[in-house]
């Protein structure tokens, strides 16, 4: 019944390989974060002024500041993968 195939299910992930998977994406933005400081600059500018008139938003920097990481990460993403 149901104990046989838990009984098997364990055994079956039990030989599978132990390797752990490792994402390699938050390792690569937090480095290319780095290479945008012009987009960063604006987005903590625009931060600090949504914070002194106690309104509006930053979309448009944060979108910015994703777009420069991105191109910077593309490239490198998939070499990590096997």
């Amino acid at each position: 019944g149901c104990f046989n195939f838990l009984n098997f299910a364990s055994k079956l992930f039990s030989t599978m390989s132990e390797e752990e998977i490792v994402d390699h994406l938050p390792a690569l933005k937090e480095a290319c974060a780095k290479h945008c400081p012009a987009q960063n600059k604006a987005y903590e500018d625009c931060k600090g002024r949504i914070a002194k008139l106690g309104e509006g938003d930053c979309e448009a920097w944060y979108f910015d500041v994703l777009h420069c990481v991105d191109h910077c990460v593309a490239p490198q993403a998939f070499k990590k993968l096997k």
